[in-house]
């Protein structure tokens, strides 16, 4: 079966319109329809890290919870620590009787002035500190129990200077110089 030009140019025009439409619909549906799925994956993996970050961060905002109030606590429990501003006196008179509890003769409890801003206490908290001096006459054991009977108060204190020195002919026999710092709550005028 021999075909004529005429159809052999019509059956050319057929295929090549028939690849016309192939490639026109590649190019106007297939292809964009590619890319805009290609450009939602991405967008959706972006979006899938973004969930990732977010259930971490959500993660260690349970953890900083808890954290925060572990450190309220802590805050809460040194803040029982303190004595507030009118029970200083008190805090002295312990430390005056525990001198006494351990045979040590009280020779003087004075307040000092802080040279400049303290370095254990934020400016502008509430928190104070309230250097004292205090001279002590008596045995050495009595003064190192009574040393052992400062640390072991509920208070907040700090011993920042001690000297000592012999007192008398008897063996043991010491004066003791002491500089610490009660740390207390200050009062809202």
């Amino acid at each position: 079966m021999k075909l004529a030009k005429h159809e052999i140019l019509r059956l050319g025009v057929f295929v090549l319109l028939l690849l016309g439409i192939l490639a026109g619909a590649w190019h106007f549906v297939f292809r964009p329809r590619d890319l805009l799925e290609q450009q939602m994956r991405r967008q959706i993996e972006a979006k899938r890290a973004q969930l990732q970050k977010l259930n971490q961060a959500t993660a260690s905002i349970g953890n900083l919870k808890a954290e925060i109030t572990g450190l309220e606590n802590a805050i809460g429990f040194f803040h029982s620590k303190l004595p507030s501003e009118k029970e200083i006196d008190k805090v002295l008179e312990e430390v005056w009787r525990l001198a006494e509890a351990n045979r040590l003769t009280t020779k003087g409890i004075y307040t000092a002035r802080r040279a400049g801003a303290s370095v254990f206490v934020a400016e502008g908290s509430s928190q104070r500190e309230q250097p004292i001096r205090m001279e002590f006459e008596g045995d050495f054991a009595g003064f190192y129990q009574f040393l052992l009977a400062l640390e072991g108060q509920p208070r907040i204190m700090r011993l920042s200077t001690m000297s000592l020195e012999p007192r008398g002919t008897e063996p043991g026999f010491i004066k003791a110089e002491v500089e610490m710092s009660i740390f207390f709550e200050k009062q809202d005028s």
